[in-house]
Formats: structure tokens, C-alpha cells, sequence
């Protein structure tokens, strides 16, 4: 039997944890992952392993494996909140690359893509055991279903038909925006719910057998939020759920959530399972990476018995058609009611199975894809996001491949920077030594002058070398600047389009405070940077200084009053640095005022419509209550009047029945 493949991704320190100087507590390595001196027997990877390099080192021959042989195969990704969880599955325009998302699409289609095919995405969202569509997110009731040979599937949820790895990204990246959307309307953070991206995959193969196979992503909500209301039933069914299938029994807890319900077609045993674990590298985050990893380790004992999928959607039809003709006969030929009444129940879910079956037909999901894409764009229409939605997403996937260039020219430049670096701090580090060294044979009495003549020669040569490497390194760190400036107008185009939310003002304002977000680490990488070079300078010339005296130089009032200069102009750069950061809070604050100020005016003005609205209608409703209540006393005279005339016609009717008798007893006695 295979085993579930179990893994764990730690993410790197972010900017803040970097400027309060928080430690890493997390370590990996050897097929181990230590916390807090306790050993987890699982493979970790860092942030240097990159997704492209995971998934192909790690994912890649299981996933192919499943397309070809039409076996399910099922992601779960776990963890606390802002671990990696989204950036492993893929996120727009992220320094990090193509996701897992991207990665397998591009397998998929690389594989099917001279077959006859048919792929279709559909994407959910789960919080507190309420279904979303953010593919389509029209007002729809949504109910997790299960028939005997379709499995378990959401009914009315759409699934939109793709044709490329382009396409698919395109609505996975817009089902991301629209999951903001959702977020305001249930008024919960996203890292509060859990998602489910479906990609579903038939093709005929050479010998024309129909190969059917489906990758589930789920996007589990943050472990931190176990005790949340919205999610606390959903996580403990799901550890439950990871118990029974880490046991030889056949598991059972299903029933527990939507969440759990909808883990079925991944977690029966009979599909490839991948468990990910995301973790934060930060003591802060210890309880959590705790809880993480030993639900990993429970994980490591899942046996698996993945079979393909076997249906045959024209005979399936064909059965459920002969099922529904031999319900029919037995409602219409027997006139027993309990027999009848049997009937009736087995002809409702014969229909139901048909209906769903007719489903699976690629012809009918096309039309139903179709249909569902025009009835998303107005839905979003509605809600004045359709430019936001649709148009940017177009544009952004069309400079995406510029961005990731950029992204990768920079990465490039970085790497080469701080290989650079290492080399002029390991020549500031021998130079120094070798200053050192120096002054002490110049110190000792009756040193040989050769001796000292070679040590100085080599100090000579140091200071070249090092003066070489430091113009080296500030050319590369201006190339990295450029390169930089030219990532940040790039994105700055995209998000300035994305800002375009035709009147969504909620939305425009948490993507505002988005953007300030990543211009404020901008800001703090650009200080970071030039304190680094003040530092890098400063420890040249006091070398250059120290070198001076050894060779008993004394320093000339030109060159005591250009050392001044210089101390005084890097004084002024760093005044200058002060200034600007003490400008940039002070901007940020006015902007955070500004925009609360906004925040303020329009959650007034949505109070003021709120109120205008309720006053409309409650007038509407006293109107409609009059229009009845007037209604009411017409229909009721109405009524009344029919009543009289009912009783009047009844005993008219009597009066001339005794007429009839009488003249048919006259009429009888006369003949």
C-alpha cells in the first residue's frame, strides 16, 4: 500500500520580524524538524527551496502518475495564519513564483494537450459550515451532496471550463479577489475560512478509454483559530478525521462539517494524499508550530489504496434511464399506496442521479460553464467589481511573465551582491588581521625590515584588492536599485489599475492599507541598506586610518580637515536619513488619518442611506399595508355580497323546485 506523502514548508523571517530581531526557533534538516529541542520526524523544507523546486523534487512524478492512471489526488495545506499556506498554493504577481497551482496546471496540460480533453475549475469557500461560490458568487443555496456513484460534490456550484494554464490562473487569481468579497460580507478575515480549488481533468487516451481524474487544493484556515466560533467545530472534526484515518480502520467521521464532508473524495483512502504543513520560524508562533507538527506526525501512518475512476458516464446514464422507465411502470400499474409511495422516492433519486449524471457529459458542462460565466459577470456587475474582477485580472496575467522577469532579474542581482559581500567582508577581515599583525611586528624592537616590507606589501595589496571589490559592490548595488525601481513602477501599474473598484469602497480601502503595507518595507529595506553601506565605508577608511600610522604617516591639516569634511557629510546623510523617516511617519499618519477620516465619512453616509433606505421602506410597507387592508375589506363585502347571493339564489332554487313538483303533480293528474 502507498503512504500519505507528508511535508513541511518553514517560511522565512518577515520584515517586521527582522527589525525587532526575532530568532529563528525552527530547524530542519535530515528528515527532522526541531522546536524547542523536540524532534519531529518529518521533512522539512526552508525558504530557499523555492515551489518550483519542491514540486518538481517532491509532487511532480505523484501528479503525473494520477493523471495518467485517472486517480484522485488531494492537497491539504495546514498551519498557522500568515505561514505560507496561499504563497505554496500560488499568488498573484509573488516574488516567490509560480505556485503549486500554476505548477500543476502546467503538468496537466502539458499532458493532455494533443488528447481530446476536458478541464474545469470550481472553486469554494467554507466558514462556519457556510458554502460560497467565488467563481460565481450569485445568491445560490449551495448543499453538499452525495450519490452512490458520483461520490461527493456541492450541488449549483459552478465549474468553469479552461484551456490553458493562463485561463486557469486567471479565474483561480480573480476566485482570490472575490474571496476578498466575501470576507467583507461575512465580516471575517479570510484566514478564517477554508478553501477548496477543484481542478477536474478527463481526457481520452490513445486507445480512446476515457481517463478521469480530480486535484483538490485545500487551503485550510489557520490552526491559531481553533477557538474561533466560525471554524473551532470544522478543525476538530478534521483532527478526528486525520485520527481514524491514521488508524487501519476504514474511516468514518465524516459527518463532522462541510469541511470534513467535502475531504471524503481525498481522505477515503483510495485517492494520493499530500499533507502540507506551513510553520512560522518565530518562538512566537511555538504553540502553534507545535500543534502543526504533530498533526503531521499523526499524518505519517495513513496507508493508502488509490484506485482509478472507473465510471462510465454514457452507461451510467443509460442505467439510471432504465431505473427511472421501471419506477414509472410501477407507479402507473400498481394501486397499492405503500407500494406506490416506495416508488415515488425511487423515481425522485433515480431523476436526481440522472440529472446529475447528464452533468458529467462534456458537451453539457461547456453550456453550463458558459452559462455560469455570464451569470457571474453580472453578479459582479452588481456589485461594482467586474472591472476589478475580470479587466485588471486580464492585464495583470498579461504582464505577469514582465513582472516575474523583473522579479528574477533582481533575485539575480541580490544573489550576486551578497556573494560580492562576503568576499569584501572576508578581505575587511584579513586586512584588518593583517593591520594588526603589522603594527605588532613594527612594535617589536630589531624586526628585520624585509619582514616588515612583506607584511606591508601585503597590506598594499589587500587595500587594492579591497578597494576593487567595494567599486565592484557598489555597482552592483546600484544595479540592484534600478532593477527595484523597475519591479516597483511595474506592480505600481498593476495595483493603481487594481484600485479601480467602480465604487466598492471597502474594498478600495483594505487594498490601500495593502499598499501601504509593502511601501512601508520598501521604505524600511532602502534604510536598511544605506546603513549598511555608512557601516561598510566607515570600516574602510578607519582600516585605511590604522594602515596610515603603521607606516608612522602623520596626517596633514588638509587631510585632518578632509577627514572632518567627510565625517560631517556623513553625518549630514545620516541627519538626512532621520529626516526622512521622521517625513515618512509623519505621511503615514496623515494617510492613516485621511483615510479613517474617509472610513468615518462613508460608514456615515452607508448609516444615513441605511436609514433613508429603512425610511422608504417602512413607507412602502405602510402603503402596502393600506393597499391590503383596503383590499381585505373589498374582497370581504365582495365576499359578503356572494354569501347574500349564494343564500338568496339557494332558496330561489328551493322555491322553484317546489314550483317544478307541483306542476309535474298537476301535469300528472290532468293526463
Amino acid at each position: 500500500m502507498d503512504k500519505a506523502q507528508i511535508f513541511v514548508r518553514v517560511r522565512g523571517l518577515n520584515s517586521s520580524e527582522k527589525e525587532k530581531g526575532e530568532a529563528k526557533v525552527v530547524k530542519y534538516g535530515d528528515d527532522k524538524v526541531i522546536v524547542d529541542d523536540k524532534t519531529y520526524q518529518l521533512t522539512g523544507f526552508g525558504p530557499e527551496v523555492s515551489n518550483d523546486q519542491f514540486y518538481k523534487s517532491s509532487l511532480q512524478n505523484a501528479i503525473i502518475q494520477g493523471i495518467s492512471k485517472g486517480i484522485n489526488t488531494g492537497f491539504i495545506c495546514v498551519g498557522e495564519s500568515k505561514s505560507g499556506k496561499s504563497t505554496s498554493l500560488g499568488v498573484a504577481n509573488s516574488p516567490a513564483g509560480p505556485g503549486l497551482v500554476a505548477l500543476i496546471a502546467a503538468s496537466i496540460f502539458n499532458h493532455v494537450e494533443k488528447l481530446s480533453h476536458f478541464v474545469g475549475v470550481s472553486y469554494l469557500n467554507i466558514y462556519n459550515d457556510k458554502l460560497a461560490d467565488l467563481l460565481n458568487p450569485a445568491d445560490k443555496d449551495l448543499k453538499v451532496k452525495t450519490q452512490a456513484n458520483l461520490g461527493v460534490y456541492v450541488e449549483h456550484l459552478s465549474e468553469l471550463s479552461v484551456k490553458s494554464t493562463a485561463d486557469l490562473m486567471r479565474l483561480y487569481d480573480q476566485g482570490n479577489k472575490v474571496r476578498k468579497i466575501v470576507e467583507l460580507e461575512m465580516n471575517t478575515p479570510a484566514t478564517k475560512s477554508h478553501t477548496i480549488f477543484t481542478i477536474s481533468c478527463e481526457y481520452r487516451n490513445s486507445e480512446q478509454n476515457l481517463v478521469r481524474s480530480r486535484i483538490q487544493f485545500y487551503n485550510v484556515a489557520g490552526l491559531n483559530h481553533s477557538k474561533d466560533q466560525g471554524v473551532s467545530n470544522s478543525l476538530k472534526s478534521l483532527e478526528t478525521l486525520i485520527s481514524e484515518c491514521a488508524s487501519s480502520q476504514q474511516p468514518t467521521g465524516f459527518s463532522g462539517s462541510k469541511l470534513t464532508q467535502l475531504l471524503k473524495s481525498v481522505m477515503d483512502k483510495t485517492a494520493y494524499l499530500t499533507v502540507l504543513g506551513h510553520v512560522s520560524p518565530t518562538a512566537k508562533s511555538v504553540d502553534t508550530t507545535g500543534k502543526t507538527l504533530e498533526m503531521l506526525t499523526k499524518c505519517l501512518t495513513i496507508q493508502l489504496a488509490p484506485k482509478p475512476n472507473t465510471l462510465d458516464t454514457q452507461q451510467l446514464i443509460e442505467d439510471l434511464r432504465k431505473r427511472v422507465a421501471v419506477a414509472r411502470d410501477a407507479i402507473t400499474s400498481q394501486s397499492s399506496v405503500n407500494i406506490a409511495k416506495e416508488h415515488i422516492l425511487e423515481l425522485d433519486n433515480s431523476l436526481a442521479s440522472l440529472s446529475a449524471a447528464k452533468r458529467l457529459q462534456w458537451d453539457v458542462r461547456e453550456r453550463e460553464s458558459a452559462l455560469a460565466e455570464e451569470q457571474r459577470r453580472e453578479t459582479l456587475a452588481d456589485q461594482g467589481v467586474l472591472e476589478w474582477i475580470t479587466k485588471t485580472a486580464g492585464q495583470i496575467n498579461n504582464n505577469s511573465s514582465s513582472v516575474l522577469l523583473l522579479q528574477k532579474d533582481k533575485e539575480n542581482l541580490v544573489a550576486e551582491y551578497k556573494k560580492q559581500r562576503e568576499i569584501v567582508d572576508g578581505l575587511k577581515t584579513e586586512l584588518q588581521s593583517s593591520i594588526s599583525t603589522h603594527t605588532s611586528l613594527a612594535e617589536q624592537p630589531n624586526q628585520s625590515e624585509p619582514v616588515l616590507q612583506g607584511s606591508l606589501t601585503k597590506i598594499h595589496k589587500l587595500r587594492d584588492e579591497l578597494k576593487t571589490g567595494n567599486n565592484k559592490l557598489r555597482d552592483l548595488k546600484k544595479g540592484v536599485k534600478e532593477a527595484q525601481d523597475k519591479l516597483k513602477l511595474e506592480r505600481t501599474q498593476s495595483s493603481t489599475t487594481e484600485l479601480e473598484t467602480s465604487g466598492n469602497f471597502a474594498l478600495t480601502l483594505m487594498m490601500k492599507k495593502d499598499q501601504i503595507t509593502h511601501l512601508k518595507r520598501d521604505n524600511q529595506q532602502f534604510l536598511d541598506e544605506e546603513k549598511e553601506r555608512l557601516q561598510t565605508d566607515s570600516v574602510q577608511e578607519t582600516a585605511e586610518i590604522k594602515l596610515s600610522a603603521t607606516q608612522g604617516n602623520t596626517l596633514t591639516l588638509e587631510q585632518i580637515v578632509k577627514i572632518q569634511e567627510q565625517h560631517v557629510q556623513q553625518g549630514a546623510q545620516l541627519s538626512h536619513l532621520a529626516l526622512h523617516v521622521q517625513c515618512l511617519q509623519a505621511e503615514n499618519e496623515k494617510l492613516s488619518e485621511a483615510m479613517e477620516a474617509l472610513n468615518s465619512a462613508h460608514r456615515v453616509e452607508t448609516e444615513t442611506q441605511k436609514a433613508r433606505n429603512l425610511l422608504t421602506f417602512r413607507q412602502y410597507k405602510d402603503f402596502y399595508e393600506e393597499a391590503k387592508a383596503a383590499t381585505n375589506s373589498k374582497f370581504q363585502d365582495l365576499l359578503n355580497s356572494c354569501i347574500q347571493d349564494c343564500v338568496f339564489l339557494s332558496s330561489k332554487n328551493a322555491e322553484l323546485t317546489e314550483e317544478n313538483t307541483e306542476l309535474k303533480r298537476k301535469l300528472k293528474h290532468y293526463n
